[in-house]
């Protein structure tokens, strides 16, 4: 929702300096992405599209935006993200993986999301010319990005960081606590007719393995207010990592209730931008070289 999204002009959402483009995988598939410039660019380059995919290599650092199970990347609360990067000089990647937007149509597969992901990572990295990457994502796109990062590394291609806000553990987790599945969890068939179809079809997204001994810097946010992914699991999530990963940055912020944030709305918190800069300024030389 909405049903129908003008991806060609960005504006019509309220984001300046943003160009829509498309990008195809190795297994044919079309995914749909906006590429949204640094603030300190805007100026001498907001007009004129044709720069936009060299100026990946001009310095700033960017962001690639994973989003959740919901929408596509004119979401409201995406595009109020999109500005506190763009206000902090990022340049925003937002993609529609495959079945969203006005990405190719197909049924959905956690191969296929996070080969999506991983695609996209490589895109910029070929452009970026060791300009710093970033991850950043929520909900669903947690599990995304997380896997989709973890077999990047394995290949040699290494994040300079990943920023999961709202995570959760591994999805079987995350059905278990989610509030729809409350009344059903003390029946006898719960694990079977709730949990066992969803992992028989190899939907897993299990981040606390995917995220074992990987070297990239990780920040966790999450609201204290969390209904649909309880802020209990991004807690978990962290004390997981900081025992499996060694010598590496792991970070937790927790929203408290009383900023009634949920599940979608860290994005208005004033001071995100600072924070974000702060962790995407300690990590840029984090890494393996």
């Amino acid at each position: 929702m909405p049903s129908s999204v003008d991806f060609s002009h960005p504006e019509k959402y309220g984001i300046r300096g943003t160009k829509n483009f498309h990008i195809k995988t190795n297994d044919n598939m079309t995914l749909g992405v906006w590429h949204v410039l640094p603030r300190n660019l805007l100026e001498k380059y907001e007009n004129d599209n044709s720069t936009y995919e060299q100026l990946l290599s001009h310095g700033e650092p960017i962001v690639i935006y994973m989003h959740g199970n919901s929408g596509t990347r004119a979401n409201e609360r995406r595009v109020q993200l999109y500005h506190v990067l763009q206000d902090i000089n990022c340049h925003v990647i937002a993609v529609d993986y495959r079945s969203y937007g006005d990405s190719t149509d197909v049924e959905v597969s956690e191969l296929g999301v996070v080969t999506d992901a991983m695609e996209m990572f490589r895109w910029v990295h070929k452009r970026a010319n060791g300009t710093p990457i970033f991850g950043w994502s929520h909900s669903l796109g947690t599990g995304i990005g997380a896997h989709a990062y973890s077999l990047l590394e394995k290949e040699g291609l290494y994040p300079n960081g990943l920023i999961l806000e709202a995570p959760f553990t591994k999805i079987s987790d995350e059905i278990r606590e989610f509030p729809l599945t409350k009344i059903h969890r003390l029946l006898p068939w719960f694990e079977f007719f709730m949990i066992e179809p969803v992992e028989k079809n190899n939907i897993i997204f299990d981040t606390e393995t995917n995220l074992m001994n990987t070297k990239m810097p990780i920040l966790i946010l999450h609201a204290c207010d969390d209904s649909i992914i309880p802020y209990q699991l991004g807690e978990k999530l962290y004390k997981h990592l900081l025992k499996t990963r060694k010598n590496v940055t792991t970070e937790l912020v927790l929203y408290d209730k009383k900023y009634k944030y949920g599940h979608k709305h860290i994005c208005k918190d004033k001071e995100l931008g600072n924070q974000t800069r702060k962790f995407i300024n300690e990590s840029i030389n984090n890494l393996p070289q």
